[in-house]
């Protein structure tokens, strides 16, 4: 990162040229079993039940697994450790992974995903920053302050001063190729 200076992505030629590589330009190998997941209609609740009987005889499914087919918690965040892969209980967000389905074809597997009856006894989702606070909801332990040398005095000594309120409508990067990954035997077997 810098700051006044314009520095390109290390990616960038390749994607503004379409010289890109992502996982739907490589060809599929045939047998290649596909997955998709069934998600949460809801953005907060309580997930009770899974009925899959459905999803499970849908044409093209090979398995279908849910949290407690996993080995361990199976966590996606980066950080926290509070993100499971799939849901098993509370339901954070709408579309949150409740369950995985394998299936013969990407087609196949979309369709059967969307077969699943989750039941979700739903709650009032906090969707602001405002509603947040008000039900002192923190997804760390606090507010984490960053700070170098002492601000207030700075401030008070500053000819010229302002006052209002701001909002950052910033989110966690959204990437150019949007969850897709593939996964191929090397000459070796693995």
């Amino acid at each position: 990162m810098s700051v006044a200076k314009p520095l390109p992505h290390d990616a960038a030629k390749l994607h503004v040229t379409g010289a890109a590589r992502y996982v739907d330009d490589i060809p599929t190998p045939r047998g290649t079993l596909h997955l998709a997941f069934g998600l949460s209609p809801v953005a907060a609740g309580e997930l009770t039940a899974l009925d899959l009987d459905a999803v499970r005889s849908a044409p093209g499914v090979v398995k279908v697994l849910t949290a407690d087919d996993l080995l361990h918690d199976c966590d996606t965040s980066p950080s926290n450790h509070d993100e499971p892969l799939l849901a098993t209980g509370e339901i954070h967000f709408a579309g949150q992974p409740l369950y995985l389905v394998v299936a013969t074809s990407h087609l196949a597997a979309r369709r059967a995903a969307q077969l699943g009856k989750p039941q979700i006894t739903p709650r009032d989702p906090i969707l602001t920053v405002e509603q947040a606070l008000a039900a002192d909801s923190r997804f760390e332990d606090g507010p984490r302050i960053y700070q170098k040398g002492d601000a207030e005095a700075a401030l008070s000594k500053a000819s010229r001063r302002l006052s209002g309120q701001i909002e950052m409508g910033g989110q966690e990067h959204f990437y150019l190729e949007g969850q897709a990954a593939m996964a191929l035997p090397q000459d070796n077997g693995d």
